[in-house]
């Protein structure tokens, strides 16, 4: 069977690491800090707020190449399918991932990943299969999420498209989604519940531990990712204070308003993933398409890739049929200061390569111009 070329890459499981590749150093490093230490942040959370988790069993490199008797001890108990994830402390070597499979044989798999391991920190955590996924922020004027019936891959990375992707936005008194589906909202409205610390000391506790902030009401400020299970259970499995600080406020009202129905005459429109405008010649780019392109080009596709990392620099600006406002390409974008629109559905339709176009990121729009 000859699958679409997206599905093909995304089985490499490309991780945020290889995304920010093309970020300045110091803003990336602040990223990865915290993405290398999510599971403490997570387990903190768990403890002192009763976040539902995903729960992490964690190695030195050393131990999974040494086959530690304490691995030996976890490999005999650990019954049923897990994930994998290998990542250097320090933002210097590949990250490495792999999931549902057993334990045994996902370490038979690092082992020919022809790395040093020791250098390595290793985390493995239950493969639970997830009905549906969802990524927002929790900003000090309000919520901005996505949610989808399917892969939380779907929402950080792309992919085909199995189910549709909804946007939503909460400013602490009504709520707005693309899709007015009843099951959109119980699933928001119970995964954002979890971020209300009632508790002033907790609250106390956790702003100097995580260096986070809380909204009026007492809800934690951030970035979240979580699934939800066949069985309707709600884990968490990411909490970044910095990629919720990248998320202004501004963020939230343009979400909202791009999400209403609205009719632009001559233009595509769609969401706002990182503010600013650029006019400059179309790049359409096809899945797999290895390129060069001009300074100041515009790259327009059906969803970003990693292999479009090293071309963003150059870019003025990204154009996608697919994506969200949360997604790794939108957190690349933002942080090389480029403008982004996502979620057009037809821009690869309507716009042919070398078109000098106009992208106005904060009215989530693109013009042709010829």
């Amino acid at each position: 069977m000859k699958h679409e070329p997206s599905i093909e890459y995304f089985r490499q499981h490309s991780a945020l690491a290889d995304w920010l590749k093309a970020v300045r150093p110091v803003e990336r490093d602040a990223i990865l800090a915290e993405d290398s230490t999510r599971s403490s942040r997570l387990e903190l959370l768990s403890v002192s707020m009763g976040l539902p988790i995903v729960g992490v069993t964690s190695f030195s490199g050393k131990e999974i190449a040494d086959h530690s008797a304490r691995l030996r001890d976890f490999v005999a108990k650990a019954s049923g399918r897990y994930a994998v994830r290998a990542f250097p402390p320090t933002d210097s070597g590949k990250v490495l991932r792999n999931r549902n499979l057993p334990v045994a044989q996902l370490v038979e798999w690092l082992e020919r990943q022809g790395i040093e391991l020791t250098g390595y920190v290793v985390e493995f955590s239950e493969h639970l299969p997830n009905q549906w996924a969802t990524i927002f922020a929790v900003r000090p004027v309000g919520v901005i999420g996505e949610l989808v019936r399917g892969s939380l891959r779907q929402l950080t990375q792309g992919g085909p498209a199995v189910a549709p992707t909804v946007s939503f936005t909460y400013d602490f008194a009504s709520w707005s989604f693309d899709d007015p589906g009843p099951e959109w909202r119980r699933i928001a409205e119970s995964a954002l519940g979890y971020t209300i610390v009632p508790d002033a000391g907790v609250r106390a506790m956790l702003t100097e531990r995580l260096d986070c902030e809380f909204t009026a009401g007492g809800r934690l400020c951030g970035y979240f990712e979580a699934i939800v299970t066949p069985q309707q259970d709600i884990r968490f499995i990411d909490y970044n204070v910095t990629l919720g600080n990248q998320i202004g406020d501004s963020y939230v009202e343009l979400t909202k308003k791009n999400s209403e129905p609205r009719l632009v005459m001559d233009q595509i429109v769609g969401r706002t993933a990182s503010r600013g405008t650029a006019t400059g010649p179309a790049k359409v780019l096809i899945f797999g398409q290895a390129a060069e392109i001009e300074d100041g080009a515009i790259i327009v596709c059906v969803e970003p890739t990693p292999d479009m990392v090293p071309l963003l620099p150059r870019a003025g600006g990204l154009v996608a049929d697919r994506g969200g406002v949360l997604s790794h390409a939108s957190i690349v974008c933002r942080e090389l200061g480029i403008p982004c629109v996502v979620g057009t559905s037809t821009a690869t339709e309507m716009i042919a390569d070398g078109a000098l176009i106009t992208v106005d990121a904060d009215a989530a729009t693109v013009r042709l111009i010829s």
